[in-house]
Protein backbone atom coordinates (compact mmCIF):
# COMPACT_ATOMS: atom_id res chain seq x y z
CA UNK A 1 0.00 0.00 0.00
CA UNK A 2 1.27 3.32 -1.20
CA UNK A 3 1.93 5.95 1.32
CA UNK A 4 -0.64 9.02 2.02
CA UNK A 5 1.92 11.14 -0.62
CA UNK A 6 1.59 8.51 -3.13
CA UNK A 7 3.27 8.84 -6.19
CA UNK A 8 0.93 8.95 -9.48
CA UNK A 9 3.66 7.52 -12.15
CA UNK A 10 4.27 4.36 -9.92
CA UNK A 11 0.00 3.60 -9.68
CA UNK A 12 0.09 4.03 -13.52
CA UNK A 13 2.93 1.56 -14.21
CA UNK A 14 1.15 -0.95 -12.05
CA UNK A 15 -1.95 -0.11 -14.10
CA UNK A 16 -0.23 -0.66 -17.79
CA UNK A 17 1.26 -3.88 -16.65
CA UNK A 18 -2.08 -5.00 -16.63
CA UNK A 19 -3.60 -5.96 -19.92
CA UNK A 20 -7.16 -4.55 -20.09
CA UNK A 21 -8.12 -4.38 -23.92
CA UNK A 22 -11.65 -3.90 -24.22
CA UNK A 23 -14.18 -6.90 -23.40
CA UNK A 24 -10.89 -7.85 -20.81
CA UNK A 25 -11.19 -5.53 -17.84
CA UNK A 26 -11.83 -7.77 -15.15
CA UNK A 27 -7.89 -7.85 -14.09
CA UNK A 28 -7.50 -4.45 -14.01
CA UNK A 29 -11.22 -3.79 -12.22
CA UNK A 30 -10.49 -6.28 -9.77
CA UNK A 31 -6.59 -4.28 -8.93
CA UNK A 32 -8.45 -1.17 -8.40
CA UNK A 33 -11.33 -2.15 -6.43
CA UNK A 34 -8.63 -3.80 -4.11
CA UNK A 35 -6.61 -0.63 -4.17
CA UNK A 36 -9.25 1.96 -3.36
CA UNK A 37 -10.80 -0.76 -0.40
CA UNK A 38 -6.76 -0.92 1.01
CA UNK A 39 -7.49 3.28 1.34
CA UNK A 40 -10.57 2.52 3.16
CA UNK A 41 -12.96 3.84 0.25
CA UNK A 42 -15.92 2.43 -0.29
CA UNK A 43 -16.49 0.38 -3.77
CA UNK A 44 -19.64 -0.90 -5.65
CA UNK A 45 -19.63 -2.95 -8.39
CA UNK A 46 -21.92 -1.92 -11.23
CA UNK A 47 -21.62 -5.33 -13.71
CA UNK A 48 -22.17 -4.38 -17.22
CA UNK A 49 -22.44 -8.17 -18.43
CA UNK A 50 -20.47 -11.27 -17.49
CA UNK A 51 -17.11 -11.07 -16.29
CA UNK A 52 -17.45 -7.22 -16.65
CA UNK A 53 -18.17 -3.97 -14.39
CA UNK A 54 -17.62 -0.36 -13.61
CA UNK A 55 -16.59 0.78 -10.20
CA UNK A 56 -18.23 3.47 -8.35
CA UNK A 57 -15.61 4.62 -5.55
CA UNK A 58 -17.16 6.82 -2.38
CA UNK A 59 -20.79 7.50 -4.18
CA UNK A 60 -24.02 7.13 -2.87
CA UNK A 61 -27.00 9.25 -4.23
CA UNK A 62 -26.14 12.82 -5.38
CA UNK A 63 -22.53 14.10 -5.00
CA UNK A 64 -20.91 17.36 -5.60
CA UNK A 65 -18.02 16.38 -8.17
CA UNK A 66 -16.90 13.25 -9.11
CA UNK A 67 -14.11 11.76 -11.53
CA UNK A 68 -14.60 9.63 -14.40
CA UNK A 69 -12.32 7.60 -16.51
CA UNK A 70 -12.38 4.33 -18.54
CA UNK A 71 -10.02 1.37 -17.73
CA UNK A 72 -10.40 -0.25 -21.05
CA UNK A 73 -7.79 0.21 -24.03
CA UNK A 74 -7.51 -0.35 -27.44
CA UNK A 75 -4.62 -3.78 -28.44
CA UNK A 76 -2.07 -4.74 -28.67
CA UNK A 77 -0.80 -4.83 -25.30
CA UNK A 78 2.58 -2.83 -24.60
CA UNK A 79 4.80 -3.23 -21.73
CA UNK A 80 5.27 -0.24 -19.22
CA UNK A 81 8.80 1.56 -19.35
CA UNK A 82 10.02 4.99 -18.16
CA UNK A 83 12.27 6.55 -20.62
CA UNK A 84 13.44 10.18 -20.61
CA UNK A 85 10.78 11.15 -18.87
CA UNK A 86 8.04 9.29 -20.27
CA UNK A 87 6.02 6.73 -19.32
CA UNK A 88 5.52 4.42 -22.34
CA UNK A 89 3.40 1.13 -22.95
CA UNK A 90 -0.87 0.38 -24.14
CA UNK A 91 -2.89 2.82 -22.14
CA UNK A 92 -0.08 5.00 -20.68
CA UNK A 93 -2.30 8.42 -22.04
CA UNK A 94 -5.70 6.92 -22.63
CA UNK A 95 -6.16 6.81 -19.77
CA UNK A 96 -3.74 4.50 -16.76
CA UNK A 97 -1.86 7.70 -16.75
CA UNK A 98 -5.05 9.75 -16.28
CA UNK A 99 -6.36 7.18 -13.58
CA UNK A 100 -2.96 7.78 -11.80
CA UNK A 101 -3.27 11.55 -11.61
CA UNK A 102 -7.31 11.23 -11.08
CA UNK A 103 -6.57 9.22 -7.45
CA UNK A 104 -3.67 10.94 -6.27
CA UNK A 105 -5.35 13.61 -6.39
CA UNK A 106 -8.42 12.06 -4.27
CA UNK A 107 -6.30 10.89 -1.81
CA UNK A 108 -5.18 15.09 -1.52
CA UNK A 109 -8.81 15.95 -1.10
CA UNK A 110 -9.80 13.25 1.54
CA UNK A 111 -6.53 14.97 3.47
CA UNK A 112 -8.08 18.08 3.44
CA UNK A 113 -12.20 16.80 4.49
CA UNK A 114 -13.18 16.97 0.55
CA UNK A 115 -13.78 12.83 -0.12
CA UNK A 116 -14.29 12.92 -4.19
CA UNK A 117 -16.28 10.10 -5.84
CA UNK A 118 -15.07 8.13 -8.84
CA UNK A 119 -16.85 6.25 -11.63
CA UNK A 120 -14.31 4.04 -13.62
CA UNK A 121 -16.36 2.36 -17.04
CA UNK A 122 -15.45 -0.23 -19.54
CA UNK A 123 -15.79 -0.33 -23.13
CA UNK A 124 -15.47 3.13 -24.00
CA UNK A 125 -13.15 2.08 -27.00
CA UNK A 126 -15.42 -0.08 -28.62
CA UNK A 127 -19.29 0.85 -27.62
CA UNK A 128 -19.51 2.79 -24.41
CA UNK A 129 -21.64 0.01 -22.81
CA UNK A 130 -20.17 0.74 -19.37
CA UNK A 131 -21.05 4.60 -19.37
CA UNK A 132 -24.29 3.69 -21.01
CA UNK A 133 -24.72 0.93 -18.00
CA UNK A 134 -23.61 3.74 -15.33
CA UNK A 135 -25.91 6.56 -16.65
CA UNK A 136 -29.08 4.03 -15.36
CA UNK A 137 -27.53 3.55 -12.06
CA UNK A 138 -29.65 6.89 -10.66
CA UNK A 139 -26.45 8.14 -9.26
CA UNK A 140 -25.93 12.24 -9.68
CA UNK A 141 -23.52 14.74 -9.07
CA UNK A 142 -23.34 18.32 -10.26
CA UNK A 143 -20.15 17.94 -12.08
CA UNK A 144 -18.21 15.04 -13.64
CA UNK A 145 -14.63 15.76 -14.19
CA UNK A 146 -14.09 13.05 -17.09
CA UNK A 147 -10.33 11.79 -18.09
CA UNK A 148 -9.45 12.00 -21.68
CA UNK A 149 -5.83 13.23 -23.10
CA UNK A 150 -6.35 16.54 -23.64
CA UNK A 151 -2.13 18.21 -22.09
CA UNK A 152 -3.80 19.19 -18.88
CA UNK A 153 -6.47 21.99 -20.99
CA UNK A 154 -10.15 21.51 -20.66
CA UNK A 155 -12.15 20.91 -23.71
CA UNK A 156 -14.91 23.39 -24.73
CA UNK A 157 -16.09 20.97 -27.53
CA UNK A 158 -15.56 17.60 -29.13
CA UNK A 159 -16.82 15.65 -32.42
CA UNK A 160 -19.48 13.04 -32.49
CA UNK A 161 -19.15 9.62 -33.29
CA UNK A 162 -20.94 7.21 -36.36
CA UNK A 163 -19.81 4.40 -36.30
CA UNK A 164 -21.15 1.12 -38.30
CA UNK A 165 -19.96 -2.16 -39.74
CA UNK A 166 -20.82 -2.83 -43.33
CA UNK A 167 -21.98 -6.46 -44.17
CA UNK A 168 -21.39 -7.31 -48.13
CA UNK A 169 -22.52 -10.43 -50.15
CA UNK A 170 -21.41 -12.16 -52.87
CA UNK A 171 -21.27 -15.24 -55.16
CA UNK A 172 -18.48 -17.89 -55.22
CA UNK A 173 -16.86 -17.75 -59.08
CA UNK A 174 -13.26 -18.53 -60.97
CA UNK A 175 -11.59 -15.23 -60.80
CA UNK A 176 -11.12 -15.71 -64.80
CA UNK A 177 -15.10 -15.80 -65.13
CA UNK A 178 -17.00 -12.91 -63.71
CA UNK A 179 -19.39 -13.37 -65.51
CA UNK A 180 -20.29 -16.50 -63.29
CA UNK A 181 -19.65 -14.82 -60.18
CA UNK A 182 -20.15 -11.36 -57.80
CA UNK A 183 -17.36 -10.31 -55.21
CA UNK A 184 -18.77 -8.84 -52.29
CA UNK A 185 -15.08 -7.51 -51.59
CA UNK A 186 -15.92 -4.93 -54.84
CA UNK A 187 -18.77 -4.02 -53.88
CA UNK A 188 -17.41 -2.56 -50.23
CA UNK A 189 -15.01 -1.16 -52.06
CA UNK A 190 -17.22 0.58 -54.23
CA UNK A 191 -19.64 1.44 -51.06
CA UNK A 192 -16.05 2.66 -49.54
CA UNK A 193 -14.97 5.24 -52.09
CA UNK A 194 -18.34 6.68 -52.37
CA UNK A 195 -18.63 7.44 -48.38
CA UNK A 196 -14.58 8.35 -49.08
CA UNK A 197 -15.42 10.90 -51.11
CA UNK A 198 -18.78 12.24 -50.42
CA UNK A 199 -18.78 15.76 -48.22
CA UNK A 200 -19.69 15.02 -44.62
CA UNK A 201 -19.81 18.59 -43.73
CA UNK A 202 -17.68 21.67 -41.30
CA UNK A 203 -18.23 23.80 -38.58
CA UNK A 204 -16.36 26.56 -37.47
CA UNK A 205 -16.13 24.93 -34.23
CA UNK A 206 -15.05 21.98 -34.76
CA UNK A 207 -13.76 22.04 -38.18
CA UNK A 208 -13.98 19.16 -41.02
CA UNK A 209 -16.02 16.22 -40.06
CA UNK A 210 -13.70 13.14 -41.10
CA UNK A 211 -14.05 9.07 -42.23
CA UNK A 212 -11.97 6.18 -41.40
CA UNK A 213 -11.87 3.13 -42.69
CA UNK A 214 -10.53 1.06 -39.73
CA UNK A 215 -11.13 -2.83 -40.80
CA UNK A 216 -11.36 -4.50 -44.11
CA UNK A 217 -12.01 -8.46 -44.22
CA UNK A 218 -13.44 -10.60 -46.50
CA UNK A 219 -12.82 -13.39 -49.43
CA UNK A 220 -10.88 -16.72 -49.50
CA UNK A 221 -8.21 -16.32 -51.74
CA UNK A 222 -6.93 -14.53 -54.68
CA UNK A 223 -8.74 -16.34 -57.56
CA UNK A 224 -12.23 -16.61 -56.00
CA UNK A 225 -14.81 -13.86 -55.82
CA UNK A 226 -15.66 -13.42 -52.71
CA UNK A 227 -18.47 -14.47 -51.27
CA UNK A 228 -18.83 -12.17 -48.21
CA UNK A 229 -16.94 -9.16 -47.08
CA UNK A 230 -17.25 -6.59 -44.26
CA UNK A 231 -15.78 -3.07 -43.05
CA UNK A 232 -15.51 -1.34 -39.87
CA UNK A 233 -16.10 2.26 -40.54
CA UNK A 234 -15.95 5.74 -37.84
CA UNK A 235 -17.70 9.17 -38.43
CA UNK A 236 -16.15 12.19 -36.61
CA UNK A 237 -19.62 13.95 -37.02
CA UNK A 238 -19.67 18.34 -36.64
CA UNK A 239 -23.19 18.06 -36.67
CA UNK A 240 -26.52 16.00 -36.80
CA UNK A 241 -25.49 12.39 -36.12
CA UNK A 242 -29.49 11.88 -37.19
CA UNK A 243 -28.79 13.38 -40.51
CA UNK A 244 -25.40 11.81 -41.38
CA UNK A 245 -26.98 8.39 -40.56
CA UNK A 246 -29.68 9.13 -43.23
CA UNK A 247 -27.25 10.33 -46.02
CA UNK A 248 -25.33 6.91 -45.35
CA UNK A 249 -28.43 4.98 -45.97
CA UNK A 250 -28.78 6.41 -49.10
CA UNK A 251 -25.55 5.88 -49.94
CA UNK A 252 -25.09 2.48 -48.99
CA UNK A 253 -28.62 1.73 -50.50
CA UNK A 254 -29.58 -2.03 -50.52
CA UNK A 255 -25.53 -3.11 -51.47
CA UNK A 256 -24.77 -3.31 -48.40
CA UNK A 257 -26.29 -4.21 -44.71
CA UNK A 258 -25.61 -1.06 -42.34
CA UNK A 259 -24.84 -2.50 -38.70
CA UNK A 260 -24.79 0.95 -36.51
CA UNK A 261 -22.35 0.13 -33.16
CA UNK A 262 -22.08 4.04 -32.12
CA UNK A 263 -24.47 7.07 -32.60
CA UNK A 264 -23.89 10.68 -30.64
CA UNK A 265 -23.83 14.41 -31.28
CA UNK A 266 -21.07 16.69 -31.02
CA UNK A 267 -20.34 17.41 -28.30
CA UNK A 268 -19.92 21.45 -26.25
CA UNK A 269 -18.76 21.39 -22.56
CA UNK A 270 -18.37 23.20 -20.03
CA UNK A 271 -15.13 25.28 -18.58
CA UNK A 272 -15.00 26.48 -15.54
CA UNK A 273 -14.02 30.91 -15.55
CA UNK A 274 -10.38 31.41 -15.75
CA UNK A 275 -9.11 28.13 -17.92
CA UNK A 276 -8.12 27.86 -21.02
CA UNK A 277 -9.58 25.98 -23.22
CA UNK A 278 -9.48 23.78 -26.48
CA UNK A 279 -11.17 21.73 -29.31
CA UNK A 280 -10.70 18.07 -29.56
CA UNK A 281 -11.77 15.97 -32.85
CA UNK A 282 -12.39 12.83 -30.79
CA UNK A 283 -15.56 11.08 -29.59
CA UNK A 284 -16.43 10.28 -25.49
CA UNK A 285 -18.05 8.38 -23.00
CA UNK A 286 -19.75 12.13 -22.46
CA UNK A 287 -23.20 12.07 -24.67
CA UNK A 288 -24.28 8.93 -22.41
CA UNK A 289 -22.74 10.58 -19.34
CA UNK A 290 -24.50 13.96 -19.65
CA UNK A 291 -27.37 12.80 -17.25
CA UNK A 292 -25.59 12.18 -14.18
CA UNK A 293 -24.24 15.64 -14.24
CA UNK A 294 -22.50 18.70 -16.11
CA UNK A 295 -19.53 16.82 -17.76
CA UNK A 296 -16.01 18.43 -18.29
CA UNK A 297 -13.74 16.95 -20.37
CA UNK A 298 -9.82 17.28 -19.35
CA UNK A 299 -6.65 14.82 -18.60
CA UNK A 300 -2.79 14.47 -19.27
CA UNK A 301 -1.29 13.40 -22.10
CA UNK A 302 -1.68 14.12 -26.19
CA UNK A 303 -3.68 12.20 -27.67
CA UNK A 304 -1.58 12.48 -30.82
CA UNK A 305 0.20 9.74 -28.67
CA UNK A 306 -2.98 7.33 -27.77
CA UNK A 307 -3.40 3.94 -29.96
CA UNK A 308 -0.11 4.35 -31.14
CA UNK A 309 3.06 1.57 -30.75
CA UNK A 310 4.52 3.94 -29.37
CA UNK A 311 1.96 5.22 -26.94
CA UNK A 312 3.42 7.48 -23.99
CA UNK A 313 2.74 10.31 -21.13
CA UNK A 314 4.70 13.18 -20.28
CA UNK A 315 5.51 12.37 -16.43
CA UNK A 316 5.63 16.24 -15.88
CA UNK A 317 1.83 16.19 -17.31
CA UNK A 318 0.96 13.22 -15.01
CA UNK A 319 1.76 14.92 -11.93
CA UNK A 320 0.70 18.71 -12.77
CA UNK A 321 -2.59 16.61 -13.35
CA UNK A 322 -2.24 16.22 -9.86
CA UNK A 323 -2.59 20.06 -9.15
CA UNK A 324 -4.94 20.64 -11.61
CA UNK A 325 -7.44 18.21 -10.69
CA UNK A 326 -7.31 18.96 -6.93
CA UNK A 327 -8.04 22.63 -7.98
CA UNK A 328 -10.88 21.65 -10.48
CA UNK A 329 -12.53 19.90 -7.73
CA UNK A 330 -11.97 22.78 -5.01
CA UNK A 331 -13.57 25.20 -8.00
CA UNK A 332 -16.27 23.08 -9.24
CA UNK A 333 -17.27 22.19 -5.63
CA UNK A 334 -17.33 25.41 -4.56
CA UNK A 335 -20.55 26.36 -7.33
CA UNK A 336 -22.26 23.62 -5.92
Amino acid sequence: MLHSGMDPVELAVSLIDIPSISGDERRLAEFLEHFCLQRGWEVERQYVEEGRWNLFVNWHGNVPVAFCTHIDTVPPFTPPRVEDGFLYGRGACDTKGIIGAMIAAGERLMQNGQPPAYLFVVGEETNSIGAKTAAVSGRTASFLIVGEPTENTPARAHKGVLSYRLETEGIAAHSGYPERGKSAIHVLLEILHDILTTDWGTDPILGQATVNVGEIHGGTAANVFAVSARACVVHRIVDSVQERKRRLVDIVGDRARIIIQAENDPQHLFVPEGYPSVVVSYGTDIPYLRGMATPLLVGPGSIHDAHTADERIEIAQIHAAVELYTDLFTRLSSLT
